[in-house]
């Protein structure tokens, strides 16, 4: 099956705390949310998360990080509402 991937590069201005939890087949798992600053002409915002299956996230990213993600947007219901989430699922760390 096809998935709709696209990337996007910029810097790091906000990290919110990291959370974490246990699957229901006992691995842990942790979820970091970020928001990337693009750097095209209007400077356009995005907050995206990412995800660790098998306990902690080996890179947590930090404020000030110039990063490029590839990432896809995965929606969701909850409670008769619907949800986007952008989940990165790669990384890479760019110089600055």
């Amino acid at each position: 099956k096809k998935t709709m991937s696209y990337k996007a590069s910029g810097v790091i201005i906000a990290v919110m705390p990291t959370a974490h939890g246990t699957t229901r087949n006992g691995k842990d798992w942790e979820k970091q949310e970020c928001v990337l600053e693009m750097s095209d002409k209007y400077h356009t915002k995005m907050k995206f998360s990412i995800y660790s299956w098998d306990g902690p996230i080996e890179t947590p990213l930090k404020t000030g990080d110039s990063v490029e993600i590839s990432f896809m947007v995965e929606a969701r219901e909850s409670k008769g509402n619907w949800f986007n989430e952008v989940k990165a699922y790669c990384v890479e760390h760019q110089k600055r």
